[in-house]
């Protein structure tokens, strides 16, 4: 994957973004990053059904693989240029995230035990891990919060060279040795080598998915047409597809192995969509876009509800009819369902705080 250098708008539009934390271009982009968000828990249902809905699960879900690593290069393009002491960073991220995650969590949990489920002790179940599956990304963006600041040294007082140097172990380190093993492991047993590598070598500096922040970061600096951008991520996502298909035909079954968030093809697509987002003009976004975004968070956290009991339960699925427009019309009636109810919940004002 090839990334761009550094073109004769750099500064200018790295400057945007940061001395105006409202721009168009992240706004549509973090809505659409939910929507994906929204699509993929609708179509995992096709896909996860080994018969002839599964390629429309399969193309659908691979589509939108990109929708996490979005949000996270999303994060490093508007947090890691800024300056401020590491006490107000803090206390404006454990307002915005904790909160949330608490809330959220406490709402699943009692949905639960309202569903005869036995939840045990509420606090304990919130801290050794997300009360529901989706939740997991609260727990992995405070963990990515607490390294932001030394990140943000990095980035600052780092060349582009420096930072281009660091994506790229990433991605071997993080995607691309680690997609290999998996491959193999398929067949051959020897493939745990590839752990004990990079066990040897010590290399987890690089894991995670915490090289997404640094390249939305470096990407919200380069100068790539948006033509390139969509190109590169069609061109991914067809590879996601293919490959998956491919993998679950050998095993006869669904492998979601390349739509993990780290695939090579995943990390391409998000960082052409993301190109494709950015170099469109700056400008402040529209009520209807700012409404919507602001959002977002609330939409994530209250998705799955709506897919199942609102939707699921009362025949709006994508069980009746024809995946490839089930699919995606439960997906945009779910999408604005939770945005019109997270709207009206957020004109209470102390529920922003969760919401």
């Amino acid at each position: 994957m090839r990334l761009p250098v550094a073109g004769p708008t750099t500064s200018i539009l790295f400057n945007q973004i940061n001395r105006n934390a409202v721009d168009k271009r992240i706004s549509k982009l973090r809505v659409l990053a939910c929507f994906m968000v929204v699509l993929l828990h609708v179509s995992s249902g096709a896909f996860l059904a080994w018969n002839s809905n599964w390629w429309a699960g399969n193309f659908y879900d691979s589509l939108v693989r990109a929708c996490v690593p979005l949000f996270l290069m999303i994060t490093g393009a508007t947090l890691l240029p800024r300056q401020e002491p590491i006490s107000v960073f803090f206390r404006k991220r454990i307002v915005r995230v904790v909160p949330p995650m608490l809330f959220w969590s406490l709402f699943y949990l009692a949905w639960s035990s309202f569903n005869g489920e036995n939840t045990g002790n509420w606090a304990l179940a919130i801290i050794a891990g997300p009360t529901m599956t989706h939740l997991w990304f609260f727990y992995e963006l405070i963990g990515l919060y607490l390294f932001i600041p030394v990140l943000r040294r990095f980035f600052n007082g780092s060349t582009r060279q420096e930072q281009l140097w660091f994506i790229g172990v990433w991605i071997v380190v993080s995607s691309i040795l680690p997609m290999l093993r998996n491959l193999l492991s398929l067949q051959y047993s020897w493939a745990g080598y590839f752990d004990n590598f990079l066990d040897n070598f010590n290399v987890s500096f690089f894991a995670g998915l915490v090289g997404y922040l640094i390249l939305g970061a470096y990407a919200a600096q380069g100068n790539v047409s948006t033509k390139a951008g969509w190109a590169l991520f069609a061109a991914a996502s067809c590879c996601t597809m293919t490959c998956t298909w491919l993998v679950s035909r050998w095993l006869g079954k669904p492998s979601e192995l390349f739509f993990d968030y780290l695939s090579p093809f995943v990390i391409a697509a998000a960082y052409g969509l993301f190109i494709a987002f950015m170099d469109t003009k700056a400008g402040t976004p529209s009520r209807l876009v700012t409404a919507i975004s602001d959002c977002t968070l609330g939409i994530y956290g209250l998705h799955v509800f709506v897919i199942d009991p609102l939707f699921g339960r009362n025949g709006l699925s994508i069980a009746n009819g024809n995946p490839w427009l089930t699919v995606p019309l439960v997906s945009l009636g779910v999408f604005l369902a939770t945005f019109g109810i997270v709207y009206l919940l957020r004109l209470v004002r102390p529920l922003r705080y969760v919401i």
